[in-house]
């Protein structure tokens, strides 16, 4: 999240930039300012998009002052044009639609906050940077209403505007571990409510009893871009009134009889993944899914099963699974396979049967396993999704003497498999392909050479939400605050000390740091094997080829399923 400026109310509108951001998604934006005006333009396209959708598309994500559209090529690559151009000139036809005075939403929605010291860490200091009273701070958070300009960093986190100049404050020099969920806090101009638990630096007044986010329900969220948001103030005896009442929860799922399997040892770590959950990214929430698609897939196929069926990705190994009845499996991405202890074929189709063991080792190259069964895992539909996102509240690690239970709806009698598939593997050193991204000419003309010449290392703070990546620092020649906007997996950022991070699966839909590079999605499977101390490389590809690549890749995919 990044420290903004005050809200500007009369910037005329300018014609938007049109640019891609990966092979899947293109960005509308209107210039690198907050402005009321410029925001109810981005939601009036967003409007006009999602009455009129194309073949492919999938979801938006409204920003501050960009609108990003997600799609799908491989469903409108024609002989004409390349599906970014085709969508581009879709959109240049809706901008040409775009007419009259835009009026702002008129949905008020009225949040609870008590700013009892207990809850409100931060008031004291807050008070004292302004030079005012708590008393008079509190006030004047309640006196304005505020709008949603947009979602992003956490599932249901709100980016509020704009706050009075006599209460906005800087955020923290250094963040909290933790921020509590309900937490209301303050950054610059700006105004927040954090959804989850989170490590975070903004300065913290009160909190509310109200859930920002909760996917059990229908509508898992409080909040959207273009509402408008009143504070009020509570007493602890009505937030603890309140919050009791929110806490009531669904029963959990409990399944009768036998497991299917046994996971005796649960690994490093171990998850439940499918191809993630597409459709809530302007809500904050992640897409998610399986690291390495690829491998996930073949997997699938080698069992006959659909591409979307559930599998088990392991990270470096651990995984000892016991099964309690007959069925088939596959494994395919790194490590060692062993059926009871006899070391066995990756990227094949094997029988097992009742009392047989699976043991998976770590062993490179590669991070992660895929296993596939016969129908797929059977896991909790959350969102649409059984993808586990342990770092959102969706699902868990897989633990220790878990039961495992295989699924009947992603397979039937007359689905082909897929039969022997021998996935691509990477001789000598690793060379990750990488498009230009959207803010990589406000780097210096060194750092522009150095971004695709120097080797990076990959340290330790690497998981499924990204990358850090270890070199000599790279610089900008442009320092300006950026607006937050859309990002997604295999966006490469810039941070304020140099290096780079390389956002994965579990990535945030929005972040405020200079996007220099994007990976070349085809090169995606390969980024989601590197292991913690490899080097890496970067070479230069244009999006074009980029985008035939992607292309190509699927329709290789797509015919392990035909």
């Amino acid at each position: 999240m990044c420290y903004l400026s005050p809200l500007l109310t009369s910037t005329p509108i300018m014609h938007p930039q049109i640019f891609p951001l990966s092979e899947t998604a293109i960005t509308i934006e209107w210039g690198h300012r907050m402005d009321e005006n410029v925001h109810r333009q981005v939601l009036h396209l967003d409007d006009l998009i999602r009455q009129n959708p194309f073949e492919g598309f999938l979801e938006t994500v409204p920003a501050y002052a960009s609108l990003t559209i997600f799609y799908q090529p491989e469903l409108i690559a024609t002989a004409q044009a390349q599906p970014f151009l085709w969508v581009k000139k879709h959109v240049e036809k809706l901008i040409g639609l775009e007419t009259g005075i835009l009026s702002p939403s008129n949905n008020v929605v009225s949040i609870p906050v008590c700013y009892d010291e207990v809850f409100g860490y931060d008031l004291d200091t807050v008070a004292a940077a302004r030079g005012i009273s708590k008393e008079t701070l509190i006030a004047l958070h309640q006196q304005k209403e505020y709008k949603v300009y947009m979602m992003g960093f956490l599932p249901g986190f709100a980016y509020l505007g704009a706050l009075d100049n006599a209460i906005a404050t800087p955020r923290k020099p250094t963040p909290r571990a933790l921020v509590e969920a309900g937490s209301v806090g303050i950054a610059g101009h700006q105004t927040g409510i954090y959804p989850l638990p989170s490590p975070g630096g903004w300065q913290i007044i009160g909190r509310t009893p109200y859930n920002m986010f909760n996917p059990a329900k229908t509508n898992p969220f409080l909040l959207k871009s273009g509402d408008t948001v009143q504070f009020y103030a509570i007493s602890k005896e009505t937030f603890y009134q309140i919050q009791n009442a929110e806490k009531e929860a669904p029963p959990p799922v409990q399944r009768a009889g036998i497991a299917d399997a046994v996971l005796l040892k649960a690994g490093i770590y171990s998850t439940i993944q499918d191809n993630g959950r597409p459709g809530w990214r302007a809500y904050g929430v992640q897409v998610g899914g399986a690291m390495d698609p690829v491998a996930h897939q073949v997997a699938n196929a080698l069992v006959g099963n659909a591409p979307n069926a559930a599998t088990i990705e392991c990270t470096m190994g651990g995984l000892l699974v016991q099964f309690n009845k007959e069925t088939d499996i596959a494994m395919t991405g790194g490590g060692a396979a062993f059926i009871n202890g006899k070391k066995v074929d990756s990227c094949r189709q094997h029988t097992v049967y009742k009392n047989d063991l699976l043991e998976i080792k770590f062993a490179p190259p590669g991070l992660r396993t895929y296993l596939a069964v016969r129908g797929g895992f059977a896991s909790e539909l959350v969102m649409g999704s059984k993808s586990m996102s342990p770092i959102v509240g969706i699902g868990s690690p897989l633990k220790k003497d878990a039961g495992l239970w295989f699924d009947r709806d992603f397979c039937t009698e007359t689905t082909k498999k897929a039969g022997n598939y021998t996935l691509p593997t990477i001789d000598g050193p690793t060379i990750i392909r990488v498009c230009q991204g959207p803010e990589y000419q406000r780097m210096t003309t060194q750092s522009s050479r150095q971004f695709y010449s120097q080797p990076f290392v990959l340290s330790n703070r690497c998981d499924r939400m990204g990358y850090h990546l270890q070199a000599e620092p790279l610089s900008l020649n442009n320092t300006d605050e950026m607006l937050s906007t859309a990002v997604t997996k295999g966006t490469i950022q810039l941070t304020p000390n140099g290096q780079l991070i390389l956002l994965m699966s579990d990535c945030q839909t929005t972040g405020g740091y200079p996007r220099v590079g994007q990976v070349a999605a085809v090169d995606l499977p390969l980024a989601a094997q590197l292991i913690p101390g490899e080097t890496i490389s970067f070479k230069s590809i244009s999006f074009a080829e980029a985008e035939t690549l992607y292309i190509q890749q699927h329709q290789m995919i797509h015919a392990l399923f035909s």
